[in-house]
């Protein structure tokens, strides 16, 4: 049976002595991934010079460090050998990604600017009612307790009570659960969310550091569950002013997370820029260190507030529509003008794109990308007509031949609707749906 991967993102609730587990481990796989990366540079420059016979790779590399580990690097024993690995997959993805043309030469990685995160293999942890045991957490944690003589009660059965430390507490239930797919969710919040399936399995997760809140990935592997799809066909304009407006007559406001918090996020870095700071040691005052904590909720904070409003906007229009036209944004250089810069970032409208193409799968639909010189703005979705010029002060469109008035973004939406049915029929060669305008 044909499975697809399923992720659900959890807050951890770890205690002060875990959370140092997790701080190392996070810096061992930074560590080695660019110990791996300057490796990397000296083979590649050996090869070329043709003092090796081949180019270096994540595997060999990977058993070099392993190699030297024991008497260079005996510290990084202390986390799972799971950080090691995939600090090293992590390298190879990143130089297949360059040599592909997907992404650029990877850089090595900063304290303090990189994101602390790191995986653990399925069959190193196990996830309980409301609870994750992490490897080899349960051990740090009472070698800590012992050479800092907190541990004074004597231990009879060391291995569960390593086991019990290990355990982190989760703030929510695992969603994806075994039972019965016929059976409808219950009335309340926690099993409404859950997804039942008939097998799930583990594949891995990853544990990372986000907004000052720890959080672990899981995902999973699920049967993949055919459906049909029978709704109409829509097409949607995202821009700045509101969220996305459909071609039916729905509009989605813009929630501006940005703009409501900037007041506060000025005060805080106003605050954290006047307390001690060490620039040779790196080192600050522990209030520099409590205003940097939740200046980095903040923007957390910001942050969720946005993915959830992007996340019930894709959800309302992937469960109204079987084919949605959208236009293929280039969102870099949107963000390069100055003046609807901070406005842009503010929208996320990448987000909103990406959100929408993985729902739009998940629904049976299908996300068309309007090519970004398509003139949906400038187009009259009533006789065809293209005009010149349609600067983004003129929030009208009126034509000039037909004399229709219609909002500027409604237009465009239209027009990017009947795009997309073209492009179902012509390039696809799938069946057109009927319109949700019902314009044809």
């Amino acid at each position: 049976m044909e499975t697809t991967i399923k992720a659900h993102k959890i807050c951890l609730n770890p205690m002060p002595e875990q959370e140092a587990y997790l701080r190392r481990a996070a810096g061992t796989r930074r560590f080695v991934y660019n110990w791996g990366l300057d490796q990397w540079k000296q083979h590649y420059a050996e090869y070329q010079a043709g003092q090796r016979a081949r180019p270096p790779t994540a595997y060999d590399l990977k058993q070099q460090f392993n190699a030297i580990r024991e008497q260079e690097f005996p510290w990084t024993h202390d986390v799972t050998k799971c950080v090691i690995e995939g600090a090293f997959d992590d390298l190879g993805k990143a130089f297949s990604n360059f040599f592909a043309g997907r992404a650029k030469y990877p850089n090595f990685k900063k304290r303090n600017k990189s994101h602390e995160s790191f995986y653990i293999a399925n069959d190193k942890f196990s996830v309980g009612d409301q609870w994750v045991t992490v490897p080899v957490l349960g051990d740090f944690v009472l070698k800590e307790r012992e050479s800092n003589g907190t541990q004074t009660e004597k231990i009879r059965n060391r291995r569960k009570y390593q086991r019990k430390l290990g355990k982190v507490n989760l703030a929510e239930k695992l969603r994806f659960v075994v039972s019965d797919c016929s059976k409808k969710a219950g009335k309340r919040r926690q099993e409404r969310k859950k997804v039942s399936s008939p097998s799930v399995k583990i594949v891995v997760a990853t544990i990372g550091k986000s907004g000052g809140y720890w959080y672990i990935s899981i995902q999973v592997a699920i049967p993949r569950v055919p459906v049909v799809n029978t709704q109409p066909a829509l097409g949607m304009d995202v821009g700045i002013k509101e969220s996305a407006i459909v071609s039916d007559g729905r509009r989605f406001e813009n929630q501006k997370p940005l703009s409501k918090y900037l007041t506060k996020l000025k005060r805080l870095n106003r605050d954290l820029s006047r307390k001690q700071y060490d620039p040779d040691t790196k080192q600050g005052s522990k209030n520099r260190e409590e205003i940097k904590l939740k200046l980095a909720r903040l923007h957390g904070q910001i942050a969720h507030i946005r993915e959830d409003t992007h996340h019930k906007l894709t959800t309302a229009i992937a469960r109204t529509c079987s084919v949605v036209g959208i236009e293929d944004l280039h969102v870099k250089g949107l963000v390069k003008n100055r003046k609807l810069a901070r406005a842009m970032a503010d929208a996320g409208l990448g987000q909103v794109l990406r959100f929408l193409e993985t729902k739009m799968q998940a629904a049976g639909g299908v996300a068309v990308l309007v090519d970004r010189f398509f003139p949906s703005t400038k187009t009259c979705s009533q006789c065809g007509h293209v005009k010149k010029r349609m600067p983004l002060k003129y929030r009208t469109f009126i034509c000039m031949k037909c004399g229709v008035m219609i909002d500027r973004d409604l237009n465009a939406a239209i027009n990017l609707e009947r795009e997309a049915r073209r492009i179902v029929r012509d390039v696809l060669h799938l069946p057109v749906p009927d319109s949700g305008s019902g314009r044809t």
